[in-house]
């Protein structure tokens, strides 16, 4: 992998993972107001592990 293209996996997986951080205080803050859970809140799970390899996967190139 290129130089370049570690780094841009490094930034999209940043990205992800700050997203992934909004996409939690969310769902927090729904199921402080009493929302019920349903499975879809899960998605954030997914979301930080995909941020996760990407961002490492950069780290190791660069």
């Amino acid at each position: 992998m290129t130089k370049e293209k570690a780094t841009l996996n490094k930034v999209f997986g940043l990205l992800i993972l700050a997203l992934t951080a909004v996409m939690v205080i969310s769902v927090v803050v729904m199921l402080a107001t009493g929302a019920k859970f349903v499975p879809v809140m899960a998605a954030p799970v997914v979301f930080l592990g995909i941020g996760m390899l990407m961002y490492r996967s950069g780290r190791k190139s660069a």
